[in-house]
This record gives structure tokens, sequence and C-alpha cells, in this order.
């Protein structure tokens, strides 16, 4: 047979070509298993211990380890990068040329940091999470103590601001547990603490030269109960400090009332216009009702007796009051109280149903002794001698 070719027909290939064809097939298989072995023999990057890395790294903030061991996380996160430019590095390198220890080194130092600031920051906040909730029950506690006499007492503005300012900061505090800041949450009750302590200590000086008077007014409160059992009638005994008229009858107590004193209460009224609710053993001299009292009801009380005089003379002479200071007078148990505030010029107001059974136990001459606490005094009548109420003689 015998072939013919066009002058577009493709030759047969020859035995040459073949053998070239054989020969790059062969190079490109050699290349590629000599490449193939220089992968399978070269480094391989650290991808699980840098992933071990990072997701530790996560935790460690987690846990709030940028608040309560922020030096540790700042490390572990230092050694994550140099982990991460030490990778940068070597892929840079020829394949064959590269290695990975530097990396895998730099990310165990940093699952090392991270992990010790996890465990730091979870024992720093454990303990001051319990720092804070004791701190904080502690001062709220002593918020709740002082704050009876901070809403009665006649107390400086500064006083009264520091104690409002703990409050505040205990708020805070409050809010900031809630959000996990216990760090904060420490410092804002600390701040509270020293505010309310402060606040405290000043109240209690103003109550310790207040109770200097204790013994007067036990003698006072002794009498009184024991002229109710020795004369089986009706006698009043006024508490400034608890803000209560107790009602005795035979030395027994019969009722109690809340009352509302004048603004500056606290001590002995010492002359007109000066706010205070005096001290001192009464009778009642006048009963008033309808017209008679701009309260609804009043008994007036026969404020100053000879006692007051006395303390208001020696005041003058000793120049603590003004030579022209008038004692005052008309102080009365009243109606139109309960409205939670001292507000009288020096008189004892209670709420209208309340005067009006007061006013049916009374009489005039029924005693009503005024002292500045019962607090820590008997009141039990025991032996004590009756007192003799008399009029208010005037120097």
């Amino acid at each position: 047979m015998q072939w013919h070719y066009s002058r577009y027909a493709t030759p047969p290939p020859t035995k040459t070509s073949k053998n070239w064809f054989l020969i790059v097939n062969l190079v490109l298989a050699v290349t590629l298993s000599v490449i193939s072995i220089i992968i399978e023999l070269s480094a391989k990057p650290p991808v699980t211990r840098y992933d071990e890395a990072r997701k530790a790294v996560a935790q460690a903030r987690s846990l709030q380890a940028n608040i309560y061991a922020p030096e540790l996380l700042l490390t572990a996160d230092l050694y994550l990068e140099q982990a991460r430019q030490a990778w940068a590095s070597e892929n840079k390198r020829w394949i064959y040329r590269r290695d990975f220890n530097r990396t895998a080194q730099y990310a165990q130092k940093t699952i090392d940091a991270a992990e010790h600031a996890a465990m730091r920051a979870t024992t720093v906040r454990d303990s001051l999470r319990w720092v804070a909730s004791t701190g904080i029950s502690l001062v709220k506690k002593r918020i709740d103590e002082i704050r009876p006499q901070f809403k009665d007492m006649p107390i400086d503005t500064y006083v009264r601001q520091k104690f409002a300012l703990g409050e505040i900061f205990i708020m805070e505090s409050e809010e900031a547990f809630k959000r996990g800041d216990y760090r904060r949450a420490v410092a804002r009750y600390q701040v509270a603490a020293a505010k309310i302590g402060s606040a405290g200590d000043e109240v209690l000086q103003i109550l310790d030269g207040y109770f200097v008077n204790t013994a007067k007014w036990r003698k006072w409160v002794q009498e009184t109960i024991h002229w109710s059992a020795e004369n089986d009638d009706i006698v009043l005994l006024v508490d400034k400090l608890a803000h209560i008229c107790h009602v005795y009858k035979a030395g027994t107590e019969i009722a109690k009332f809340p009352v509302e004193l004048g603004p500056n209460w606290l001590g002995h009224k010492r002359q007109r216009g000066d706010g205070a609710t005096p001290e001192g053993r009464y009778r009642i001299k006048k009963k008033k009702a309808n017209r008679q009292t701009v309260y609804y009801k009043a008994l007036e009380i026969d404020y100053p007796n000879a006692e007051d005089w006395a303390q208001f003379n020696a005041a003058k002479r000793r120049g603590d009051i003004a030579a022209r200071a008038s004692i005052g007078g008309l102080i009365e148990v009243h109606g139109d109280g309960g409205k939670g505030a001292n507000w009288t010029a020096g008189c004892v107001a209670l709420r209208n149903s309340d005067m009006d059974k007061i006013y049916e136990m009374t009489k005039v001459g029924t005693p009503i002794t005024i002292v500045g606490s019962l607090r820590g005094i008997s009141t039990n009548p025991g032996r004590t001698q009756a007192v003799q109420y008399g009029s208010s003689p005037k120097p």
C-alpha cells in the first residue's frame, strides 16, 4: 500500500520526536517527585499549636484577664504576635530552608502565659467579688443604721453632703458589681465607706454631746411615770430622738404616737426663734379647740418653767445668746402633723386623728415631760418619789 500526502496533511511522528517526548515526560516526573520529596521532608508550620495559642488568649480574655491580670495577658498577646511574625518570616524563605521552631516556641509561650493570666484573673476576680460583696453589705448596713438619724437630726449641710456622696458611691459600687467589674466595685465601696464613716463619726460626736443629759432625763422620766402610778392618772412623755409621744396611765404605757418637732430640735430650746423644742417637765395649762388655735387642736404647756429661766439667764451672762434675746413661749402639743418633717416653731405636732385621742385623754394640769431620748432609760416607775408639778415662776 502506498501513502500519498497532501500539502495539508500532518506527517507521521518520527523516531526522534518520540524520544524527545519521552525525555520531557521523564524530566517532569522526576521534577515533581523531587518537589514532592522536598515538600514532604520540609518543615511543617505549627498550625495546631498556633491555633491552641489563639484559643488560650481568647479564653483568658473571656475570663476578664484584661481587667484582673492585664500584665500577664499583655505578655501572652506579645508572644502570640511574635509567633505570627516568625511564621510570616519563614514563609518568605525557600520551602526547603524553612524552620518553624521559633514559631512553635512562641506559640507555647503564648499558651503558658495565657493560662497563667486566666488562672490569675479567676483568683483575683473571685477574691475581689467576695471583698466587694462583703464590703457593700457592711456599708449598706451602716447606712441603714444611721439614715434615720440623718433624716431627722438637724445636722450641718457638709455632713449631710458626705452622707449623700457615700450613698451615691455605694450605688455605683453595686452597679459595677452587677457588671462583674469587681475591681471598680471594691474601689467605689471603699470611698463610700470613708464618706459614710466620716459622716457617721461626726453624728456620733454630736450624739455623745447630746446624751450628756441622760442622767437628768432618766430622773425626769422615772419621776413622771411614778407620778402617773401614784395618782392613777395620765401623763405624756415625749422622746425627741425617737419622735414619739408616749401616753402613760397609772404608770403603764397605754398608747404612743409619732410626732414632729422644731427643725433644730436637737438640744434644749434656748431662745425665741431658734426652732428648738424644749426639754423639761411641764404641765398642760390650756386646751384649745375650734378657732382658739390655727393647728386644729392644741395643748399649751407652761414653758418656760423655772429651770428654763435659770438656763436662759445663765446663757445670757456667759454671752452665749444676745442680751436682747427673748426666751420665747407659746409651746404647744398640736395637730396638723404628719408632714414627714420637723417643721414647727418648737412645738410638738401630731396627726389630727392622733391629736383627737390625746386631747380627750388629757386635761389642764396633765403632766408632760419632754426628754432628748429614752434610749437606755428604764420606764419602770420603781420606788422613785413622785415629783410635784408646780407653776413656772419667772425670775
